[in-house]
């Protein structure tokens, strides 16, 4: 079944339909469908031509064996131009056994595919209603640069916990991941096309990942911080040719404030990389990064955002590295299974842009439309 017959069949449901209830649980479903065009570089697909290789389709569902023990997980089928094959995967899949549960705190332990606590929108960034914007910022999510699968979640271990006082909830989450193998789209994401053939496997070592958050009167004000710590392991095609490691480290600085009618959010991250080369030698350099939005509400269907991006990949050659983004876009909300979301971006630099949907390189400054249907249920 293809990935338009899919999205036919979801919208099949009817619009009043908030969840299929099941015995002890629910089943959620999504699917949104975009159109980008834009000049100079591609963006997911042909877009300087108009493409729709922009598509999201997920179906989850929670089941509750008793007050305790919980199961919740995805399936996905995400295309996203040469970044993403669309293929059906299992998103995130996880027993969940909450060891403590009262009015003011909880902890308790995920095992099997949790997802990773990241930033404010890692944990959602495949549902167009919870993401800001139709393209997640470049600059903290690395979204242009196809690297989902490696921060979206773990295979292992996340313990958990939370306080709640009167007005505000602080929460914690620690998560262990396993190593596991690379995807080969994963790795010509991240060392493009023409490298990526010289090598033979990749794998991730011992991800992890912890955040601790604080909110504010009731949702009003919050706070993140994230960390994490990945190592990437490459082997190559040359029979006695050493291979290439790489360890990256860092952290995410989140907050939010929400008006009546404004809510501000920004996310500033830095992040360590260091290469091993083999006979090569070491290197190492610092990427950072941050954005600022502003969204205002013109109605409970209708809102307008902005945001401004920065990012450089080595924090010690600013000028030669750094890129800037800016969005200007709108959502409208007919109901609450449907958004149509649409953007306008201006990209100077060439962070974010899929190197893999740009072949022959790609140019310095980049103007894209982006239109987005999004339904779910």
């Amino acid at each position: 079944m293809n990935k338009f017959a899919i999205v036919s069949l979801l919208a099949l449901i009817p619009a009043a339909t908030q969840a299929l209830e099941i015995p002890g649980g629910q089943i959620h479903g999504f699917a949104s469908q975009g159109y980008l065009l834009s000049d100079s570089n591609n963006f997911y697909g042909d877009s300087q031509r108009g493409s729709t290789e922009l598509t999201e389709i997920g179906l989850n569902a929670n089941w509750r064996l008793n007050n305790s023990l919980n199961f919740a997980g995805q399936l996905l089928s995400r295309d996203a131009g040469a970044t993403d094959n669309g293929s059906l995967r299992v998103d995130f899949l996880f027993a969940d056994y909450k060891a403590i549960e009262n009015d003011v705190t909880g902890l308790g332990i995920r095992v099997g595919r949790v997802r990773n606590a990241y930033g404010f929108y890692n944990e959602t960034r495949d549902v167009l209603f919870t993401r800001p914007s139709i393209l997640m910022p470049q600059a903290i999510y690395y979204e242009g640069n196809g690297l989902r699968e490696l921060l979206f979640s773990s295979d292992g271990a996340q313990l958990y916990s939370y306080w709640d006082t009167e007005d505000s909830t602080t929460s914690f989450s620690l998560t262990a991941g396993r190593n596991k193998h690379l995807s080969k789209d994963v790795i010509k994401n991240l060392l493009g096309t023409s490298t990526s053939q010289l090598i033979a496997k990749g794998s991730l070592d011992h991800p992890i990942f912890a955040q601790l958050a604080h909110t504010m009167a009731g949702g009003r004000s919050r706070l993140a911080l994230s960390m994490y710590n990945v190592g990437l392991d490459f082997d190559t095609n040359f029979m006695g040719a050493n291979g290439l490691n790489l360890y990256a480290s860092g952290y995410v600085l989140s907050g939010q404030h929400n008006l009546q009618d404004w809510s501000f959010t920004a996310e500033y991250s830095l992040t360590t990389i260091k290469y091993e080369a083999g006979g090569m030698g070491n290197a190492k350099n610092d990427i950072e990064a941050a954005y600022l939005q502003a969204e205002y509400r013109l109605s409970p269907k209708i809102s307008l955002h902005s945001r401004v991006e920065y990012s450089v990949n080595d924090r010690d050659n600013r000028n030669a590295t750094d890129t800037q983004h800016l969005v200007v876009g709108t959502k409208w909300s007919p109901s609450r299974n449907w958004t149509i979301a649409a953007d306008l971006l201006g990209m100077r630099g060439t962070g974010g842009i899929p190197d893999i949907d740009n072949p022959n390189g790609t140019r310095e400054r980049t103007e894209m439309l982006a239109v987005m249907v999004g339904y779910r249920f």
